[in-house]
């Protein structure tokens, strides 16, 4: 393998015809290495000569492994969620970190929006009813069976984070919805209400709410953002949402609050353990919905999620910065390009 061009390590399940990839990274001087790790030692050894590493697998970037990887230009997380790379660590050793900021955020919020909505119109227990063989039953009425559903207008939706996902959720639900309300303190009021959203503290909006779904970043602040003390701030009649990330909610606290009446339903892509299996407390309650982590998914959003890091790379090694640019303070340092 030549040591005179540049090489891009493609963490993950190799990828089937690469042909586009690898003539992109051709005419840039580089080569594609592709490989699928079995453990932090067997990855290290895989980028530990990397010009560019893109991690499609969940393995941390630490201090520990920036320091091992000093030819390494940057490493593009293939997510919209980078927080398993150590951002500090890199830009402290002059790494570039990326992600793919916008690659499957309308099929994020599409996810959610549709969670809301089955939960709110009760679309499971409908289908339950007629499964069962109840409707036309003497005396047995599906509104009783079914249980409470609401007018949307009347009701508040709360979005817990308002960054690209949460803004396109409030678009797609100005209508739904009589009142919609955020709480993210990176965020002007301003910027909310051009969006037609009242921008509110996290407890007011989470005890103001009908339904709250929840759009942040994982970091230290939105671990368990959604505990036992926020989830006694919600309306016992409340609906939760989450497909950001599953540490966000606190889940032992989750379970507990569903269990006790203190929450009426849950609707959940992501979970603080991945993949969960049939006996998972939060599988088995008739009041939550739970997919397995596919809120990103549309055949669109993964022909992104293949090519966008690649582009990326190829920016890189043209001495641009990549345009899912994670510590943008190393552009000027770096004396990076506009990508293009």
């Amino acid at each position: 393998m030549s040591q005179t061009r540049a090489r891009v390590v493609r963490l993950g399940v190799p990828l089937p015809d690469p042909e586009r990839e690898e003539q992109l990274l051709t005419a840039v001087g580089a080569e594609l290495v592709m490989y699928q790790p079995k453990s932090p030692a067997d990855m290290l050894a895989a980028v530990r000569e990397a010009d560019v590493v893109l991690n499609a697998m969940g393995f941390p970037f630490t201090e520990e492994v920036f320091a091992q990887i000093p030819r390494c230009r940057a490493v593009i997380q293939t997510s919209v969620g980078y927080d398993k790379i150590d951002v500090a660590a890199a830009t402290a050793h002059r790494i570039m970190v990326a992600n793919l900021p916008d690659y499957c955020i309308e099929e994020v919020s599409d996810h959610a929006v549709a969670l809301l909505l089955t939960l709110a119109r009760r679309i499971p227990q409908m289908q339950q009813f007629i499964r069962q063989g109840d409707w036309g039953k003497p005396g047995l009425r599906a509104m009783d069976v079914v249980g409470r559903v609401d007018r949307l207008r009347e009701r508040t939706l709360a979005i817990v984070g308002f960054g690209n996902i949460g803004r396109l959720v409030a678009r797609k639900t100005r209508g739904l919805f009589g009142r919609l309300i955020t709480a993210d303190p990176y965020v002007k009021p301003e910027i909310a209400a051009e969006h037609g959203v009242e921008l509110l503290p996290l407890e007011d909006v989470l005890r103001q709410a009908d339904y709250v779904t929840l759009h942040v970043l994982l970091t230290d602040a939105t671990r368990h953002l959604i505990n036992e003390e926020r989830l006694g701030w919600m309306k016992p009649t409340a609906i939760l949402v989450n497909t950001c990330r599953g540490p966000v909610v606190e889940e032992t606290a989750l379970v507990a609050a569903l269990h006790a009446g203190k929450l009426a339903a849950a609707g959940l892509d992501v979970f603080e353990t991945e993949p969960i299996g049939a006996d998972h407390p939060l599988a088995n309650l008739d009041n939550v919905i739970v997919t397995p982590h596919l809120a990103v998914y549309s055949y669109t959003a993964m022909e992104h999620w293949r090519t966008d890091p690649f582009d990326d790379a190829a920016r890189i090694l043209k001495g641009q910065y990549p345009r899912g640019m994670v510590n943008r303070e190393l552009k000027a340092v770096l004396g990076l390009q506009e990508p293009v």
